[in-house]
């Protein structure tokens, strides 16, 4: 069960007590194909690439980030719901993030387990050809221990889907979820997925525009809190110097091969169909 809550005195971290509950939806890392383009001329699975050496680096960074932060909200491991996109990517940088969990009560890298959620894998817009290169999830699991190979997404979507139709799977995604994890005082949920679904996804949990978001990097970290079982989440405005709408401050090196992207606009319409807020 559920540990008791932490007694509100002076052994508290500040904020443990404050009864938040946490959504960081985080952009995979830096990724291979885009660091080195001729890895597809011989890849046999083309539509899954990893991360990049660089990836791995920001994806440690990123946990040692979450452990501190936890730490200081005293927000114990038997707290975390931690789901990832079950592309490679993504699951490379859920296990390396939670591979550095040390501050955070509980034993995190041992008790945490990582949850396939396909209900938030990556934009389509390409008949399904990069989709078609997953793997069963019983093979990811010999190299990644962590993963649950009998968790239940949300939903499996339909594909093939149009470069659009990730909006409105977003917005199914993000009711799906308040509908399944309620409200519950300091706690965390963790979703690691991809660029289209993080700015999509932060969107519809806030319950505002694409020209809200800000573009999301590799690793960057949309953090969004509620303090009751409401359908809206609260985000920071995209101004907010080093707010939780497309964190960056805890990566030492955002590299130049994975832009940020919240592009989902036509890519002639003048702006490459750049769709966040003014520059």
């Amino acid at each position: 069960g559920r540990e008791k809550m932490p007694p509100d005195d002076d052994s508290v971290p500040v904020g443990a007590s404050c009864g938040k509950q946490w959504l960081f939806i985080i952009r995979h890392g830096d990724r291979w194909d885009y660091a080195h383009p001729e890895w597809k001329k011989t890849a046999k699975r083309k539509g899954d690439p990893p991360l990049s050496s660089l990836g791995h680096r920001q994806a440690f960074e990123t946990g040692h980030f979450l452990d501190s932060f936890f730490a200081s909200k005293g927000i114990s491991a038997d707290r975390i719901t931690f789901l990832c996109s079950p592309f490679v990517r993504c699951v490379q940088t859920a296990d390396n993030i939670l591979s550095q969990f040390q501050k955070t009560p509980g034993d995190a890298p041992e008790t945490v387990v990582l949850k396939p959620e396909y209900s938030v894998w990556e934009i389509d817009g390409h008949g399904g050809a990069n989709h078609a290169c997953l793997p069963p999830m019983s093979e990811r699991k010999c190299y990644f221990p962590r993963l649950d190979e009998n968790h239940e997404s949300l939903f499996v979507p339909t594909l093939p889907e149009p470069k659009i139709g990730i909006i409105d799977r977003c917005e199914r995604a993000a009711k799906a979820l308040n509908a399944r994890y309620e409200y519950m005082p300091n706690t965390a949920i963790i979703i690691v997925t991809h660029a289209a679904a993080c700015v999509a996804l932060a969107k519809s949990a806030a319950n505002l525009t694409l020209q809200d978001m800000n573009a999301a990097p590799p690793c960057g970290i949309y953090g969004l809190t509620r303090e009751n079982h409401t359908e809206k989440w609260d985000i920071d405005h995209y101004s907010t110097k080093d707010g939780f709408n497309g964190y960056t401050s805890h990566i030492s090196d955002l590299g130049e091969h994975t832009v940020p992207w919240n592009h989902f606009g036509p890519k002639d319409d003048g702006k490459n169909g750049y769709t966040g807020p003014p520059k």
